[in-house]
């Protein structure tokens, strides 16, 4: 093996990543301190998705859907898949309620807490997108540089 194999879910994710502001017309978020701008959390594809599918892919092709890597890998999918769908649209709840909170506070107060998403989880044709651009991406790179592996 000339090149290793953990660079294909390494560079499927952040080619994924890189395509999100193409995808989200609100990609940057302002933040109160400064008017500086990051990236949010969240939106089109889903980058996290693209990338454990590309690694669950890589798996599968190289050491078939029997084997322990496969199964570790799958295991790892349905984690990355919690978290994106459910785990972070509660924190986003939690975001809210605090920004409603602050909202109360005299305006000299409020300057000194940082700005909250109230949106950090996917939906559901995110994760979806996400998943399909791992696993095409994935085989793409695998069919046309096997030679390299």
């Amino acid at each position: 093996m000339s090149v290793p194999l953990f660079l294909i879910p390494i560079l499927v994710g952040l080619l994924t990543q890189a395509i999100k502001p193409f995808f989200n017309r609100k990609w940057y978020a302002t933040i109160n301190h400064g008017g500086r701008k990051l990236p949010r959390y969240g939106g089109m594809p889903s980058a996290h998705t693209a990338f454990v599918f590309s690694l669950a892919t890589t798996v599968a092709v190289t050491e078939g859907i029997t084997s322990a890597s496969f199964a570790i890998a799958a295991i790892l999918v349905v984690g990355i898949l919690d978290d994106a769908l459910r785990m972070r649209i509660f924190l986003g709840r939690y975001g809210e309620a605090l920004r409603r909170l602050i909202k109360k506070l005299p305006e000299r107060e409020q300057e000194q807490f940082p700005y909250l998403e109230a949106r950090l989880g996917h939906r559901v044709p995110e994760v979806i997108v996400g998943a399909v651009i791992g696993i095409g991406l994935t085989l793409i790179i695998l069919f046309f540089f096997h030679h390299l592996f």
